[in-house]
């Protein structure tokens, strides 16, 4: 089985999905508010610009592999997920004031530039911020909506709903772990990692496999470890991928600035290693431009020296490959079909080839 072949089946379909709830939600909207509709709008232009539907794809592929069976319902409860980490990711933008994703403009930017106050800059930005905030929270309903609308029975239904609105309280906490390390601008490996397993391993890779199973009926408390198990890791791993791409990546491939994680002063498992192994003369320089804003190019070269110097950059990769080693054994125990145990085996394989 080729992996990214039968993930880009999952995204195909789910797109096709995205695109038509996108446009019901944009219809009905007209008819109330053109300001929501112009921001479900650009919220769906961002959507289909890019990403992979990973959290789609795990949710069906738990669903078949424990043994259900309606594919046009779990299809619908995969879009429902794609709504909801979208509703993270417009909130999440305004957080870190991002101005790109997918390429496009983030909506909080996007509607900061259509306020009449042109001359004002703050109200600008409080205009976006609040549009952003609102359709944000549209979203979420709307991945509330979908799930009860799938077609489930009662039972399975409302286990989800409360499994999920769990999974968006831990994601939540996990987000305001990150807010407080970067206003605080000191962690260390033990309370980043807590961090990545909140907000990342939990709502991307764990949520989605439970989703999934619960769907299907299964009661097997094996599995649901085994995936819950599965998920930390590799959720470690994904995040600590993601904060290399960040600084090292190309914008083009990821869809946004390569200087944003630097210049918001972002710490990641590299910055604290690389801190605990500079030497004077390169930590105050990598103090002194994390969090710096207008950066040179000349600054990011040599922010990034330091991370390679210092073994910080080869220090994360590592340590991604170990997550992604344990997550691989844990999965290759699960008793689900052999087709869906596959997939997750790829889904591991998929990210240690991943570019970075």
């Amino acid at each position: 089985m080729n992996f990214q072949q039968t993930l880009s089946g999952f995204k195909l379909a789910i797109d096709k999905e995205l695109e038509h709830y996108f446009d019901i939600a944009i219809a009905d909207a007209q008819r109330e508010s053109e300001l929501i509709a112009n921001a479900l709008e650009q919220t769906k232009k961002i959507a289909l610009a890019g990403g992979k539907r990973i959290r789609g794809a795990l949710l069906q592929c738990a669903y078949s592999g424990a043994g259900g069976k309606e594919k046009k319902r779990i299809l619908k409860i995969a879009v429902a997920v794609e709504f909801l980490h979208l509703f993270f990711l417009v909130h999440d933008d305004i957080i870190d004031c991002g101005n790109l994703r997918h390429g496009q403009e983030t909506v909080h930017k996007f509607f900061a530039k259509k306020t009449v106050k042109k001359n004002d800059e703050l109200r600008s930005v409080s205009f976006g911020n609040s549009v952003a905030l609102i359709v944000g929270d549209m979203l979420f309903a709307k991945a509330n909506e979908l799930i009860l609308q799938a077609g489930f029975g009662q039972r399975e239904t409302l286990e989800a709903l409360t499994y999920l609105q769990g999974v968006v309280k831990t994601t939540i906490v996990g987000q305001a772990q990150d807010i407080a390390i970067e206003i605080g601008k000191q962690a260390n490996e033990k309370e980043i990692l807590a961090m990545y397993e909140n907000k990342t391993a939990r709502y991307t890779f764990q949520g989605p496999l439970q989703l999934g199973a619960i769907f299907a009926g299964t009661a097997d408390k094996k599995m649901l470890k085994i995936f819950s198990q599965y998920a930390s890791a590799i959720g470690k791993a994904y995040q600590l991928q993601d904060d290399i791409l960040g600084i090292f990546g190309k914008k083009e491939k990821i869809g946004k600035s390569v200087t944003s994680d630097i210049e918001e002063g972002k710490l990641s498992i590299m910055i604290v290693y690389a801190r605990e192994n500079a030497d004077a003369r390169d930590l105050k320089s990598l103090n002194e431009t994390l969090g710096k804003k207008n950066l040179s190019q000349k600054e990011v070269q040599s922010f990034k020296a330091i991370l390679i110097k210092t073994g910080a950059k080869k220090y994360a990769q590592d340590l991604a490959g170990k997550y992604l080693e344990r997550g691989k054994k844990e999965i290759e125990k699960a008793p689900l079909l052999s087709s869906s145990r596959n997939f997750l085996i790829g889904m591991v394989e998929y990210l240690e080839k991943r570019d970075i």
